[in-house]
């Protein structure tokens, strides 16, 4: 049960990104950038499907994950936080950047700078599986990913 709720950690806090990322970012946005016009309000539905898309993901993936930390042995946790900082970089950075650009150039952009982005949800994942302070980690992680989006789409 410990392994567990250690290795769910991730899933479960980065899963709840969806449903408040908009509101983090239309903060960061206010304060940062200010000369972008308002984004469209996203619909509850829309937001909560995202999210259930995400964790179903990103279960599925640790599940594969866990079954190869038997084989991996001592590197097991770098690879918990490789896959882990990829998905996580991979999911916010996209819902960041759907926001203002749509999923296909958000996808695209995402490719581009995939090396970058992994290595920010790499930072983010370590702290995410501390007890806690994984409460505050998903905010960060908008807030930071918004900026990352801006940074990387020139605007």
């Amino acid at each position: 049960m410990i392994v567990l709720s250690v290795v769910l950690m991730v899933p479960v806090a980065g899963a709840f990104t969806g449903l408040f990322l908009d509101e983090v970012a239309d903060a960061v946005e206010a304060k940062h950038y200010p000369h972008l016009a308002p984004n469209a309000e996203q619909p509850l539905m829309v937001a909560v499907r995202e999210s259930l898309g995400f964790f179903g993901v990103i279960v599925g993936v640790n599940l594969i994950a866990l079954i190869m930390f038997f084989f991996v042995g001592p590197l097991a946790p770098i690879l918990f936080y490789a896959v882990n900082g990829y998905l996580l970089g991979r999911e916010y950075f996209t819902m960041a950047a759907m926001r203002r650009i749509g999923r296909h150039e958000a996808h695209l952009l995402r490719k581009r700078h995939n090396a970058q982005i992994w290595l920010a949800g790499c930072l983010m994942a370590v702290p995410l599986s501390i007890p806690l302070v994984n409460l505050l980690i998903p905010i960060l992680g908008a807030a930071s990913f918004t900026h990352m989006f801006h940074r990387l789409a020139g605007r």
